[in-house]
């Protein structure tokens, strides 16, 4: 059961950024840059801080960039109990070691680089508008500081994967890994775009039915056009062995039995990134949790594939809330703002679900209300209350439910049914 209050809090102090990253959703969407209002924030501190366990002190935008960010932490640490932890996600170009001091001694408990490669040509790309030498520069610093303040907080890098940079991320991990870090957090893009979902180097499809499935590549869309013709020819009375068609009806039968669907138009769809780079992505991933675990280090990956079967909310199972910067309380990163996303062959509009703003009401009210209870009771079982749409054909053949997040096909309002936080195909640092 939930308690009166979130255990965590994700608040995103501004949705401004110095970077233009080529994976972000700021080139899709159309929010009014804003930073949080600090006589806000020191009513939500007042409220509700003594309350969590974690505060996660960044969203969809550069925390350093926030005018008032240096005194929001210091409110923090005064508010919050004394075993809570401070997490803080940055890109790292303005963290300097001046920076970085007065941070310390206010006391962050954790601090998170994003550094996709270590390739400063590449890095200079995604991040557009970095410096990456600066970056680069700035990560050695702190995890220097680590030694000064005797560990007394954990240093992690976040790296978004994709085409672009998959290949690099052993050799990443095996330079972070000289420095004094603790974790190596790995996503994969989440798509914004057709464009951003050619760039992903992951298969939506759940992984037991991809592999019943896979033989049937070498047909590609033959396979499909071959059972249609079947059909219509025993319609129209013609004598057609159906070959094509018992392939398909085997395939079903089989996924059926281990209590999966088939979508083969999205397998054929994905037939050349399958091909091309699946077993280069696993034996990537395979490589740097090797690295990883030869220097101590503890590393997230992805998966490559989901698991109809094995979904969960992250924002849910940690009991955490996310606040925009303007103050509206939504349940989640994805679902803060509208936006566009391309998943399973077909865009979609993701209209932003929000519970309430704390300007007019606290925390304690909004978490409580009828509503969010029964968003966050849903999805503690995701899995069975909800479907995933990677593997139902319908979802890549124009279906209703798969057009915006407003509902799914087993009515749940708003719908989650194509959310790839919940497979972990992508992750937030939570």
């Amino acid at each position: 059961m939930d308690s009166d209050y979130p255990e965590a809090l994700q608040i995103e102090v501004t949705n401004r950024c110095n970077f233009n990253c080529q994976m972000c959703i700021r080139r899709v969407w159309n929010a009014k840059p804003e930073d949080l209002n600090l006589d806000l924030y020191r009513r939500i501190a007042k409220a509700t801080f003594p309350h969590l366990r974690r505060l996660i002190l960044y969203g969809l935008g550069e925390p350093f960039v926030a005018p008032n960010f240096i005194e929001m932490l210091k409110i923090a640490r005064e508010k919050l109990p004394g075993n809570s932890e401070i997490l803080i996600s940055t890109n790292g170009s303005l963290l300097n070691p001046k920076l970085t001091k007065k941070i310390l001694r206010i006391g962050v408990d954790n601090i998170s680089f994003s550094i996709d490669t270590t390739d400063v040509t590449k890095l200079k790309y995604i991040r557009e508008g970095s410096e990456p030498t600066v970056i680069l520069r700035n990560f050695q610093h702190v995890s220097k500081m680590k030694k000064n303040f005797n560990g007394t907080f954990r240093l992690g890098a976040e790296a978004v994967v994709m085409k672009d940079n998959f290949m690099d991320l052993p050799n990443l991990v095996k330079e972070i890994s000289h420095e004094e870090v603790d974790y190596i957090f790995i996503s994969h893009i989440m798509p914004y775009t057709e464009e951003m979902f050619q760039k992903s180097v992951y298969i939506p499809l759940s992984r037991i039915p991809f592999e019943i499935i896979k033989s049937s590549l070498e047909y590609d869309w033959n396979l499909i056009r071959e059972s249609t013709r079947e059909l219509f020819g025993r319609i129209y009375g013609l004598d057609i062995e159906p070959k094509a068609s018992r392939i398909i009806s085997e395939f079903w039968s089989e996924a059926e039995k281990n209590g999966y669907w088939i979508n083969l138009p999205l397998l054929f769809y994905l037939r050349d990134k399958i091909i091309e780079m699946s077993e280069d992505v696993e034996r990537i991933f395979e490589m740097s949790r090797k690295i990883a675990h030869e220097y101590g280090v503890e590393i997230k990956t992805p998966n490559l594939y989901p698991d109809a079967k094995e979904r969960r909310c992250p924002y849910v199972d940690k009991n955490t809330a996310f606040i925009r910067s303007d103050g509206t309380v939504a349940p989640c990163l994805e679902f803060a703002y509208s936006h566009p996303v391309y998943v399973n062959m077909h865009a979609k509009n993701v209209h932003a679900v929000t519970f309430g703003n704390l300007k007019e009401e606290n925390v304690e009210k909004i978490w409580g209300e009828k509503a969010y209870v029964s968003f966050r009771e849903t999805r503690r079982k995701i899995s069975e209350n909800i479907p995933w749409c990677g593997d139902c054909l319908y979802s890549s053949l124009g279906c209703y439910f798969t057009k915006t997040n407003g509902s799914d096909c087993y009515a749940n309002e708003p719908g989650c049914n194509e959310c790839f936080y919940s497979v972990d195909l992508v992750q937030c640092n939570i």
